[in-house]
């Protein structure tokens, strides 16, 4: 091990570059309180290539420092990436790690065997549909890329995006990045985009509007693919909303209206509560509501 001055070191070739996101700030306030604890890896080339240690390279640099303790090395690219790759293994990847070791690895011409070997220990499938998913992940922009992993994008739901051309991908990334979203939530909202792209050929600004919230986005996504729908859920709103259900009590119909059936749900704690309960359902079915609301299901009036 030596020190190597930080201005000897190549920081622009990134052939080794795995970590992502690069800067990490609890490393820095490391650093700067203790020092590097684990010398950096370089390859050996006139400047020095990093292998390992991205992100203490990072740190170091942000900080100031004029030298990082390194070991440095002679080997060929293939056994160099090798080494990044284990070096990342240990503390565990995300997804857009996964995805920059496989791409690197299919650049550097590892067979496909090889390739599949470290897929199962990345507790992937072995599997070329999938490798092709993760290629895709590694291809895409900054902004991309932050969006998968900010948002924890399952890769379901990445696969569902990359179906989009990428002008589109933007503007669904540049609309939803500020959301609250869950998994569901997500899967929806690009199910009906990608719905809205078959039937007009392309996605455009009007079809995600700036609006406030993910589920205003759902709602106005929802009266432009499921217009009947909408209506429907709208009218079981207003109906919910003039009965004034008592606490406790519940009206649940199913989502696309196709059961010929309505569940009411009471939750009680005693006798005298299921009584007043009962009365309160009795009282609303007498004035029709539960009528209006069995009219909205399938088979019925709408």
């Amino acid at each position: 091990m030596t020190d190597i001055r930080l201005s000897h070191i190549d920081l622009k070739d990134r052939r080794f570059s795995l970590s992502y996101p690069l800067h990490d700030i609890t490393l820095q306030w490391s650093i700067a309180t203790v020092g590097i604890i684990q010398p950096v890896i370089l390859l050996d080339r006139t400047p020095y290539i990093p292998i390992a240690g991205w992100r203490r390279l990072d740190c170091a640099r942000a900080l100031g420092m004029k030298t990082v303790p390194a070991l440095v090395v002679d080997m060929d690219k293939k056994n160099a990436l090798l080494i990044a790759i284990h070096d990342n293994l240990a503390r565990g990847c995300n997804i857009i790690e996964k995805a920059a070791i496989l791409d690197r690895m299919v650049s550097f011409g590892f067979p496909r065997e090889d390739i599949f070997d470290l897929m199962e220990n990345l507790n992937l499938n072995r599997h070329e549909k999938v490798l092709s998913g993760f290629l895709a992940i590694a291809r895409l922009d900054m902004p991309a890329r932050d969006f998968i992993f900010t948002k924890n994008v399952s890769f379901r739901n990445i696969d569902s995006l990359l179906r989009f051309e990428e002008k589109e991908r933007k503007k669904i990334i540049s609309c939803l990045k500020s959301f609250h979203l869950t998994e569901s939530t997500l899967r929806e909202i690009l199910e009906m985009l990608h719905l809205l792209k078959i039937r007009k050929g392309t996605i455009t600004g009007r079809d995600i509007p700036a609006l406030l919230n993910a589920d205003a986005l759902r709602t106005h996504l929802k009266e432009k693919t499921h217009p009947i729908l909408s209506r429907l859920h709208k009218k079981l709103k207003a109906i919910r909303d003039a009965m004034a259900l008592p606490p406790g009590t519940d009206i649940r119909v199913d989502p696309f209206f196709e059961k010929e059936y309505i569940d009411i749900i009471v939750k009680i704690g005693d006798e005298e509560e299921i009584v007043a309960a009962l009365g309160r359902i009795s009282e609303l079915a007498a004035k029709g509501y539960v009528r209006s609301i069995l009219e909205l299901t399938k088979g019925r009036i709408r």
